[in-house]
């Protein structure tokens, strides 16, 4: 149940190629609307902002409907923005509200009142018929399970199920029988089930900022939720007409396949928070996933588990062999957080009860509580989210019973329903945070389950001499108080359901049912005072509607009923009865839910086209006319007439040359990026056999003997195929699975014994399949369990099989029997012996290359590839060290084809004319016939896409990758030099210019930018970032500037714990607020500019921060803010060290030691006095001898990237040099003398101000004063100064015999002639200059010239242009430019 933070997701782009070739199409909504009908919908929920104004503009964004269907994926309506205003219709009276009494409360946290009614989220029907391994979809287009094939008998066999299956036997139905119509008696069952039910409820809205926070719970089959604060009001549903014709006011968001979606997993639960901003999602088999409504991306996910049951002497007890699922979802809402309860029951179908342990209280009704935390970013950091592990707790009683209450001193109570009709309640407390113990995994981890290494030596497999190993439980933060039993509820037959409703004050109202009655009863001050039992079947859920009335959902109708008092006066003297008041005939629907106001929204098929209907209704006396259903969005195609081309059903993605795609018709086709994306119908290759049914999985493996690459695909009738990759030829085909195949494992390494070669083929169901990819040979079949397969573990001569029930199953591979079944620790025990290799299959396999398929057999989804922008531009790169291994270097030609190729399908054409054209005309991209979606970890939104600036309008973080994606190609385009004009224009446009021409365009969001920032190490996406970054922090206003500041601020590395420092929450803060800091630092605090600075600085400082690259680049865009809040002569010298470090380092981009070199190199060019003063103070007074040649060797780097930064301080940067070679030290002038040698070498090279003479050891050097420094490298002196020139001294040089030293001043057009060589006066006064002949300091010979405007030049073109060139000892040529002069010394 390790809980999923998704902070490490790279840049990855869904592009949805046209599913039907040739065929031109605009957009994708109807394949969507088509896979919308076309779905077995399991759960409904909606959301309407109650204190929005009737008729307002701003209220269409505030209502929202998501779906969840049988296969996993959730679809999110919303009103469209472009609507008319809704005409609000909904008639309720609402309560006076009453006085919240206040007490000190007794739990650390406050959960203030409780939800209404939250709606079931699933049928029973659709949750059970997708556990069954031979489920068949009604709506499915292509049927490939007939009838005999279902009648047929199947490859399951349940080795711990043979007692149950005899038994079915002796009552005259085989086994197979029981299994082959599971989809259809599993609904029938759960009519009369305590899990009853076909419908789910709404979720009222959660709002932080309202002045009660709420409580609800969303249940599945069934809601049960106790509201102790007022009843919201009805949900705002916007009014249209019956049918509407064309565009309907409400429009499909997106369609979202969370991590967990899968055929066999249902949504079996859907919540909605913040308002809407986000929902949860719970599936059958357990996943728990947290989206966003705007565009469908997971915020963060976990996998529910039955945890050990805490024992006496710190062990854990083995949690139960029981297959759970996972079918209702709790949510407790308080100022810190939001808890999510997930509700499971045991399978009706699987055999659990030679496992329940009577004597601890285990029954038919059993069920399940997991509890989650759930902590959601503010508004400003919408991309922070995290699910962190609270408790569990069994409770005894039917599932569809437990709800939540608040108390009055703001605590939780649990209450349910016990199997006997009782009503028990239990008081929860959840306790601070404690340290993870040693060897949890880590809450951030993107992994369910922590596999050990694979590739240890095998050894044996007996586990007679293994120690029994205690199993411990993690620890858990929620405390369940005891049971607290407040007598019977007064139903004669077994309890089915329970709703609550807190009347204001401390009274909470129930309305429970069995399967032919109903009641309704007070619970106050632990007293349950029943009314009299009504007589009504087949109840599938109920909600509160106000304190005295509530509505009932059946199958066929809704029912509406009042609590009446027989008397008038006194509330206290009157008799009350429940009374119906009216009944709403119902349509036939696939999924329903009740809303808040007790009003009831439903889905179903009409005439090919699925709806969504909202019936009203009015809790008061039986209206004068019946009100109707009024369709919210009907589809506008007809998703069942046949198509007159086969579309892709399946997709596999090798190369940007290779892909191959199924169709629905059985086909194989191999094509090109390139030509799918312009639909030109053109497919290099095709299959030359179809198979039975369309293809839905496919996967490529290797010939281990001849290399030959081979692809295994799937039917929907559960055909196998292989393929030969190049010419498509059909090598072998065989139908022996009843599901279609899920997944393909190649068994390749020699250590996996005899199975090396071969293939594992896993159906949905579980079965696998062993195929010889040699010879092509089926070897046998490994038949499932009734329990859906987890985990693979393959060593020498046995394969283990863990399944999601606690049970494992270990085969023979040698003699292809089964030995044992054992529990799942004892596998576990197995496992550490080591010897094993393991594939984890509730995971998807990992992607490998920059193109994956998401793999979802949706009409809209099928034909969507996943591009990984930082793969595919390593892939275009020309280095073979960047490119991903395995990839081949392409050619200029190749690299530009793809480029085009895939910014042909990022750009969005249509919205400007002249970027159009400069896009087909000057960098020849043509416009593609693909759409984009929304990619998050594990999760794929498929967007529709009426217009071309749809794609901008979605969400901020959707504007972000998008918009990053195509920055970064066109940067690559950038660099070849005939598209670098016409591409920087277009980088332009998307990074600042294309909110101007879209309406309502979300910018891209800052956050995201700042994770990629982080996270991504491609130099183009590096690039990209900045430039996006930088125009966004432009855009912010003022007001957004402080917001978003404060907002960060608290989570800046330096005013957190050292243990917090390094993680992605506080590098995105140093980030955000750094970037803004540079850019706007006149509106930030000074305490702010300080916590960020020094926050720079610990990451500078700190050796294993793996975040020093973002420190370099804001030290380096920022350094003359920072300097006045840090030591920045410490700052520079990390940059030093950084600049100089021999350390070796993956070849990877940004390298530190490149970014902290240019880093220094831009402060030197804007701090230059700091700069200087802080490289001299290092030469002479170092740390280390070990840093003053470090710090020498940043002295060679700076003289050859901008010696213009040096040529001002070149005498004090000489000076420093020279008293380094002290030979007084000899150790220090040992340790410096190479590199002080190389550095002047490059000085003299480099400048010509400076020259050294060989012979004599002196070094010359000139100044900006005119003035020539003379140094003595023996004794490591300056020796005199020469004071000839008044103005800039422009070169100098010493004569071949050392005895004479020319000097040049351009500005003065004077060369000045110096005796420089030893004399005998010089032995009576060191140091003195030599006597010039004359008036002592005079130079020796003044020479003068006149060469026009040659000599007016820039400084730096005297370094090239300028220099001195000796003839002989007394004879020297002036070199300036083209003019030459000679001068006799």
């Amino acid at each position: 149940m390790t809980p999923t933070r998704h902070d490490s997701y790279t840049l990855a782009i869904p592009i949805s190629l046209p599913a039907r070739n040739g065929l031109q199409q605009s957009g994708n909504e109807q394949f969507l609307e088509e896979s919308f009908t076309q779905s077995a919908p399991s759960a409904i929920v909606s959301w309407g902002d109650q204190g929005s104004p009737e008729g307002s503009v701003h209220a269409v964004d505030e209502h929202g409907i998501v779906v969840g269907c049988g296969d996993g994926s959730v679809f999110v309506l919303r009103p469209s923005g472009n609507a008319a205003p809704p005409n609000i219709s909904v008639s309720v009276s609402p309560p006076t509200s009453p006085t919240e009494a206040v007490s000190s409360p007794t739990s650390p946290r406050r959960y203030r009142g409780l939800g209404h009614p939250s709606s079931r989220s699933a049928s029973p029907s659709s949750i059970k018929s997708a556990l069954s391994p031979f489920q068949v979809s009604r709506s499915r287009v292509v049927s490939s399970v007939s009838t005999e094939s279902a009648e047929a008998p199947k490859n399951y066999v349940d080795f711990d199920e043979e007692q149950e299956r005899l038994k079915g036997m002796l009552k005259g139905r085989g086994h197979h029988q029981r299994h082959a119509s599971t989809s259809r008696t599993r609904s029938e069952k759960d009519t009369n089930s305590s899990t009853q039910g076909g419908v789910t409820t709404g979720s009222s809205s959660l709002r932080r900022e309202d002045t009660r926070s709420y409580l609800s719970a969303a249940l599945s089959p069934a809601s049960s939720t106790l509201s102790l604060s007022n009843p919201p009001s009805p949900t705002l549903i916007p009014a249209t007409s019956p049918e509407p014709s064309g565009a309907c006011a409400w429009r499909m968001r997106c369609h979202v396949f969370p991590p967990h979606s899968r055929p066999n997993s249902a949504v079996s639960a859907l919540k909605v928070h913040e308002g809407g901003r986000y929902f949860s999602c719970l599936h059958a088999s357990g996943g728990l996933s947290v989206h966003r409504t705007s565009d469908g991306c997971c915020m963060a996910s976990a996998m529910m588990e039955a945890k050990p049951k805490p024992a006496a002497g710190g062990k854990a007890q083995p949690a139960p062999s029981i297959l759970w699922v996972w079918r209702k979802l709790l949510v407790a809402a308080s100022e810190e957080s939001i808890i999510l309860f997930a509700c499971a029951s045991p399978d009706e179908f699987y055999p659990m009860n030679q496992f329940l342990d009577t004597s601890s209280g285990d029954s038919d009704s059993q069920s399940l509580l997991v509890a989650y935390e759930l902590q959601l970013g503010p508004q400003a950091a919408a991309d922070e989210a995290s699910l962190s592990y609270l408790g569990q707790c069994f409770v005894n009683g039917p599932l569809n019973s437990i709800g939540l209450r608040a108390e009055h001193d703001h605590s939780i109570t649990l209450f349910y329903a016990t199997s006997t009709g009782d009503l028990v309640s239990r008081a929860i407390r959840v306790n601070d945070s404690t340290p993870s113990p040693a060897g949890l995994p880590e809450s951030h981890s993107s992994t369910h389950l922590p596999l050990p290494n694979p590739f240890k030596a095998l050894k044996a497999l007996s586990t007679e001499n293994v120690a029994e190993t205690a199993i411990q439980a993690i620890p858990e933060r929620l405390e369940f108080g005891a049971e607290v039993d407040h007598g019977p509820l007064g139903l004669t037959e077994a309890v089915l359901g329970v709703r609550g409703h807190d009347t204001g004050d401390e009274e909470v109202r129930l309305c429970a049912w069995s399967e032919h009655e109903l009641l309704t009863a007070r619970w106050k001050q632990n007293v349950v005072e029943k009314l009299p039992v009504i007589g009504t079947a087949g109840v599938q859920d109920a909600r509160w509607i106000n304190h005295e009335s509530f509505s009932v959902l059946h199958a066929d109708h809704v029912a509406v009923y009042s609590i009446s008092h027989t008397a008038d006066g006194d509330r206290s003297d009157s008799v009350q009865q429940t009374r119906l008041l009216h009944t709403i005939p119902l349509s036939s629907y696939d999924t329903a839910s009740i809303v808040p106001g007790g009003h009831v929204v439903s889905t179903r098929v009409k005439n090919g086209r699925r709806r969504i209907h909202f019936i009203p209704v009015n809790p008061s006396e039986p209206p004068s006319e019946k009100p109707k259903a009024r369709t919210l969005w009907k589809a506008r195609f007809d998703a069942f007439v046949s198509p007159s081309k086969p579309r892709v059903s399946s997709i596999l993605p090798l190369e940007l040359d290779a892909i191959v795609l199924g169709y629905t018709d059985g086909r194989l086709c191999r094509s090109s990026l390139l030509s799918l994306a312009q639909n030109d119908g053109a497919t290099a290759q095709s299959s030359d056999f179809s198979l039975p049914g369309a293809i839905l999985a496919l996967d490529v493996v290797t010939n281990a003997r001849t290399g030959e690459r081979v692809v295994v695909g799937g039917a929907d009738d559960g055909t196998i195929a292989m393929w030969s990759l190049d010419t498509l030829k059909l090598y072998a085909r065989w139908t022996v699975f009843t599901t279609p195949l899920a997944r393909t494992i190649s068994l390749p390494d020699e250590k996996m014994g005899r199975l090396h070669g071969c293939i594992l083929c896993i159906s949905q169901d579980g079965t696998i399949a062993l195929v010889a990819v040699d010879g092509f040979q089926f070897v046998y079949l490994v038949p499932a369990s009734a329990a859906p397969l987890k985990r693979i573990c393959l060593s020498e001569d046995n394969l283990l099989l863990v399944y999601t029930d606690g049970r494992a199953r270990l085969w023979d591979t040698k003699t292809r029997e089964f030995w044992r079944s054992m529990s799942v620790e004892k596998a576990e025990e197995l496992v550490q012996q080591g010897g094993w290799f393991e594939w984890d299959i509730t995971n998807s396999s990992e992607k490998t290359s920059a193109l994956s398929a998401p793999h979802h057999a949706s009409p809209d989804a099928a034909s969507t590839i996943l591009l990984d922008i930082p793969a595919l531009l390593r892939q275009l790169s020309g280095s073979p060290a960047l490119a991903d291994p395995g990839s081949a270097v392409l050619d200029r030609g190749a690299k530009l084809s793809h480029a085009r190729t895939l910014l042909s399908m990022l750009l969005t054409c249509g919205i400007s004319e002249g970027i159009d054209t400069i896009c087909s005309e000057g960098l020849s991209i043509k416009p593609a016939s693909t759409t984009l979606g929304v990619a998050s970890p594990d999760t794929l939104s498929v967007v529709p896409q009426p217009n071309a600036a749809s794609v901008w309008t979605l969400s901020p973080e959707a504007s972000a990758d998008r918009a990053l994606a195509i920055l970064s190609l066109l940067h690559f385009l950038a660099q070849f030099e005939d598209l670098a004009q016409d591409a920087s224009t277009v980088i332009t446009f998307y990074a600042a210019s294309i909110g101007q021409l879209v309406a309502d365009y979300q910018p891209p969001s800052l956050p995201r930018l700042a994770h990629h920032m982080l996270h991504t190490q491609t130099a183009e996406v590096r690039h990209a970032v900045r430039l996006l970054i930088d125009a966004g922090v432009a855009r912010l206003s003022d007001a957004e500037t402080a917001e978003l500041v404060e907002t960060w601020q608290q989570h800046l590395p330096s005013i957190m714990t050292e243990k917090e420092r390094d993680t992605s929450r506080c590098a995105k803060a140093l980030c955000i607020c750094g970037f803004i800091a540079v850019d706007k630092y006149s509106l930030l605090p000074t305490n702010t500019l300080t916590d960020i600075a020094k926050s720079i600085a610990v990451y500078l400082h700190d050796e294993t921060s793996p975040h020093r690259s973002l420190a370099i680049d804001l030290c380096s865009r920022g350094f003359q803010i920072w300097q006045q809040y840090v030591d920045a002569v410490e700052m520079l010298r990390a940059l030093f060290t950084l600049a100089t470090t021999t350390k070796k380092e993956a070849i990877s981009v940004p390298n530190i030691g490149v970014q902290a070199r240019s880093a220094v190199l831009h402060i030197a060019a804007n701090n230059t006095p700091l700069f200087m003063t802080t490289l001299a103070l290092d030469i002479l007074h170092p740390r280390s001898v070990q840093h003053r040649k470090s710090v020498m060797q940043l002295v060679i780097f700076l003289i050859r990237k901008k010696p213009l930064v040096l040529y001002s301080n070149l005498p004090r940067l000489v000076e420093a040099i020279v008293k380094s070679l002290d030979p007084n030290s000899s150790a220090s002038r040992d340790a410096v003398l190479d590199s002080a040698t190389e550095i002047l070498s490059h000085i003299v090279q480099t400048f010509p101000t400076v020259d050294f003479h060989m012979g004599s050891q002196r070094l010359a050097v000139g100044t900006s004063e005119g003035a020539v420094v003379m140094y003595d490298l023996k004794t490591a002196t300056r020796l005199y100064v020469l004071e000839g020139h008044k103005k800039r001294t422009t070169a100098c040089s010493f004569s071949p015999d050392g005895r004479r030293l020319v000097t040049l001043s351009l500005e003065e057009s004077d060369v000045l002639v110096w005796k420089v060589g030893s004399s005998f006066t010089s032995f009576f006064m060191p140091g003195a200059p030599p006597r010039q002949g004359h008036n002592g300091s005079e130079p020796f010979k003044t020479l003068n010239f006149h060469i026009g405007d040659a000599a007016h030049m820039s400084i730096e073109a005297t370094l090239v242009n300028v220099h001195f060139e000796w003839t002989a000892d007394r004879s020297v040529k002036l070199k300036i430019k083209d003019s030459t002069l000679t001068f006799s010394t």
